[in-house]
């Protein structure tokens, strides 16, 4: 651990503030780990079968139903996530397999959450480096990124959860960084390895992916420049833009034919499923004009408030109507503005986040509108865009970001706490105890942070700078 810290505080978005964060979603995490029932939500069961099938040498069928049950935590009829290729469940298998085999079930449940756990602090380091490249001018943006992304409500119940959203969000961000870096530095052969390793990790994990699989593939087709061998001109650009399509395909299309052989869709789902889950038809028009579906995929900080609270909707537009603002004053100041190709680069970066983030809108209306839930974990799709615009308004009012971000905070602390609800676990000895110690690491990780924020921005403007290029020498540093 030691070692791994010193090599990421090498990297110049690697800040002590994104150290905290990943402190504080892990430890809620782990408070939030503790304080749900085992297998109490409807597809945790599932989630956990499939890894043990993947123990046992199988994969799951949707008809099948679950082959290693519980006496404790839902019961469901069929097994709901056998349309999911299989990585995250390998992931698991090894972790939860032996405690199960030995019979010790509530112990597997819990192994399984802290897989998850670790995925969700990840998730911090991969979005904080994720809007490093993105917008590397914006020093204090991948702090704030941090901040916000272990505030965000849904990704600490999943990371206190046996779900694949967890690892799903995780390669989510990366491909986002991923992109973000063809567009404003090139493709050279670490980034086109890496990019295909995301690829294929993340079509392995989720057939939703497809649309960051999709963002990769332009991003490296309009990448500022390609750096591979002597391949140059538009025919370096094709291998680059193909490269990550099919390692992904080799990684992940066998899984897909085999859902196509099983239910008749590649996606999995099944035909009959209307007869497990009788859900309403409608139009895509009734699912837009919904105000449950908006309040349902864009719900990330509601944590387990209720639905019609506006405190989720106040964390998410007024950091939005912020960073609107400080736009505005800054064109009224009239302060210098970025040369050209630098403008275009930024311009591309927006707009791949922008076009994401419409199709998964698009792709949730259509989902809906066939008989799907509106559930609010599916936004962890496009968590690193979110995250991006809210840290944006809240990190544009210079040396006072650190109280916006502050007052932020705070707020975010309400759906926070209704996360934890000590006494949900008695079969646990001592679970409430690991909550309530969990929660104040967490809590006092944040208000560290956020004094570490304070002092970033009150430091003075001669010690600004010198910090400012020394992160400068680092970032060049490890670019390559």
């Amino acid at each position: 651990m030691p070692h791994l810290l010193t090599r990421l505080q090498r990297h110049a978005w690697a800040t002590p503030v994104v150290l905290l964060a990943v402190v504080v979603v892990t430890a809620a995490s782990v408070a939030r780990a503790f304080t749900t029932g085992p297998l109490g939500s409807a597809d945790e069961p599932a989630h956990l079968d499939y890894a043990l099938q993947v123990w046992h040498g199988h994969l799951p069928q949707f008809a099948d139903g679950l082959r290693y049950r519980a006496p404790f935590g839902a019961q469901p009829p069929v097994q709901w996530v056998a349309q999911h290729p299989p990585l995250f469940y390998l992931l698991v298998a090894p972790v939860v397999g032996p405690a199960w085999d030995a019979g010790h079930l509530v112990l597997a449940v819990l192994l399984g959450r802290m897989v998850s756990v670790v995925l969700s602090g990840a998730l911090v380091l991969a979005a904080a480096w994720a809007a490093s490249r993105a917008f590397p001018g914006a020093r204090r943006l991948p702090s704030s990124v941090a901040v916000v992304t272990a505030l965000t409500g849904i990704v600490v119940v999943q990371g206190g959860s046996v779900y694949n959203d967890s690892l799903y969000a995780v390669l989510c961000a990366l491909a986002g960084g991923v992109a973000a870096s063809a567009i404003r530095r090139g493709v050279g052969p670490g980034l086109l390895v890496a990019g295909a390793l995301v690829a294929a990790a993340g079509m392995s994990t989720r057939l939703s992916f497809g649309i960051w699989l999709a963002a990769v593939v332009v991003a490296f087709a309009l990448a500022r420049g390609v750096r591979l061998g002597r391949l140059r001109g538009l025919l370096a650009r094709g291998v680059v833009a193909v490269v990550p399509l099919v390692v992904a395909g080799a990684a992940s299309v066998w899984f897909y034919l085999r859902n196509r052989r099983l239910t008749g869709t590649f996606s999995g789902r099944p035909t009959t499923w209307e007869g497990h889950v009788p859900r309403e038809r409608r139009t895509d028009v009734q699912v837009v004009a919904d105000p449950d579906f908006w309040r349902g995929i864009f719900g990330a900080f509601r944590g387990a408030l209720d639905p019609l609270t506006a405190t989720p909707w106040l964390l998410l537009l007024v950091p939005v109507l912020l960073g609107v603002l400080a736009l505005v004053l800054r064109l009224v100041v009239r302060r210098p503005r970025p040369e050209r190709g630098e403008l275009l680069r930024t311009g591309l970066v927006v707009a791949m986040f922008a076009v994401v983030t419409v199709l998964f809108t698009v792709a949730e209306v259509r989902y809906v509108a066939g008989g799907g839930g509106t559930i609010n974990r599916y936004v962890l799709t496009v968590q690193l865009p979110i995250a991006l615009l809210v840290a944006a308004g809240l990190s544009a009012w210079g040396r006072a970001s650190w109280a916006v971000l502050t007052v932020w905070s705070v707020l975010a602390l309400l759906p926070y706490r209704s996360l934890v609800v000590l006494g949900s676990v008695p079969s646990v000895p001592g679970a409430d105890m690991v909550a309530v110690a969990a929660s104040v690491v967490s809590v006092v990780a944040l208000v560290v942070a956020l004094l570490g924020c304070a002092v970033r921005d009150l430091r003075p403007a001669d010690g600004r700078r010198a910090r400012a290029s020394r992160q400068r020498r680092a970032s060049r540093s490890t670019a390559r």
